[in-house]
């Protein structure tokens, strides 16, 4: 008995490595990697036993129809993993359609049952294609699409429990759709991009921030807005802060989305400070911290109404203080 062990469990380990070279994928780019991170899990997502190779296959295939998806192929093959292929039917704006493969390692007794059959996680075949598409379009298609496959791995989760081989662990897929994510920041639509940047401007100019030049034309897909914070509220010049926006547009030239970013470096040269700017400089961090919380207040305020559907307004969390001395660089190790 134990010999048999020994070898059900090396030839489950043999299956487990030909199946992550065979399989293995680049973590996902664009919208759809925002959400779904499964990039090259060293274990399967189940292992299964005591069930047929034709009801496993089959409890497969109906929990991803039950979730949206069509279908397309099970293509098993002697002495390699079987590919359940499916297509993504439900968001008719793409074209091709999503196709979604999910590779299944079969070691099957005489019966022809599961001895065990590791199932592994989806892969989203093409989803280089649709990186280039509008990014309003990826958010929909990836709102959809990612809740679909979380769906189908809960449905295979209840309707296969009894069947699941303990010695494998338990079920390992995790929900990856945790509400909508911005590529880069707090993300606008419906408002036109001179409302936009005025709301932006006005925002830090009241809190304390001086605005210094704006960078880009009309319509640009990428813009800077630069300010000076005072160092010393005597003297000219400050500390380097950024605000950029990306942007699409969508055909009455409003923002389909615009996504606003703040770019700065906490360890930045400053002027010198001098003897009347002593007291300013100790009190520098505290005021600018204080100044930016208040400029992205009044952004919520002011633009709150008009966020990208589904998504939320977000402070991102500061750096380092500003002002710090750099941080040596970390020595590479010696090899």
């Amino acid at each position: 008995m134990d010999i048999y062990r020994f070898c059900k469990a090396l030839m489950g380990c043999c299956c487990l490595l030909a199946g992550l070279a065979a399989f293995a994928q680049q973590p996902l780019q664009g919208v759809l990697g925002l959400s779904y991170k499964i990039g090259r899990p060293s274990v399967p997502a189940a292992a299964y036993q005591k069930i047929t190779v034709t009801e496993f296959r089959s409890m497969v295939s109906k929990a991803f129809q039950k979730s949206g998806f069509s279908l397309v192929a099970v293509d098993a093959q002697k002495n390699k993993s079987t590919i359940f292929q499916f297509r993504f039917d439900v968001y008719p704006k793409v074209e091709p359609k999503p196709m979604i493969f999910i590779s299944a390692d079969e070691l099957f007794d005489e019966r022809k049952r599961c001895n065990p059959c590791f199932l592994r996680f989806a892969e989203i075949r093409n989803a280089s294609e649709f990186q280039a598409l509008p990014w309003m379009t990826q958010y929909e298609l990836s709102a959809l699409l990612v809740p679909a496959i979380d769906n189908a791995y809960a449905t295979i989760e209840s309707s296969g429990r009894e069947h699941r081989d303990p010695a494998w662990g338990g079920f390992n897929y995790k929900r990856q759709w945790a509400g909508e994510r911005n590529l880069f920041g707090n993300s606008f639509t419906g408002i036109d991009e001179s409302s936009l940047k005025e709301a932006i401007v006005g925002a830090y100019r009241n809190a304390g921030f001086i605005p210094v030049e704006t960078k880009a034309g009309t319509r640009a897909s990428a813009q800077l807005l630069t300010f000076n914070f005072p160092v010393d509220p005597a003297k000219e010049g400050g500390a380097l802060y950024t605000v950029r926006i990306d942007s699409q547009y969508d055909v009455d030239g409003r923002c389909h989305p615009c996504e606003i970013t703040e770019q700065y470096d906490p360890y930045q040269q400053l002027p010198p400070a001098g003897l009347s700017g002593i007291a300013s400089r100790a009190t520098l961090d505290s005021r600018f911290t204080a100044a930016r919380s208040a400029a992205y207040e009044t952004m919520r305020a002011d633009l709150e109404r008009h966020l990208r559907p589904g998504s939320v307004f977000s402070i991102p969390p500061t750096q380092a203080a500003l002002g710090s001395p750099r941080p040596r660089p970390m020595p590479m190790p010696v090899t």
